[in-house]
């Protein structure tokens, strides 16, 4: 009986590239007066790098 090793370098990375998505769709929220929209934006974004940058 093993247990499977989870990846956790794969793991911070998304977590990492979501968190920073989201703090820059934020910021330009600010900016822009569209604070939701920015921000799901920015965090979709940060998915979408993280998924690109670990396959």
């Amino acid at each position: 009986m093993s247990r499977k090793k989870k990846d956790n370098a794969k793991q911070g990375t998304y977590a990492l590239c979501i968190t920073m998505g989201t703090v820059l769709g934020f910021g330009l929220g600010v900016i822009f007066d569209q604070l939701l929209i920015t921000t799901l934006v920015g965090a979709a974004a940060g998915f979408l790098a993280a998924k690109r940058l670990t396959s």
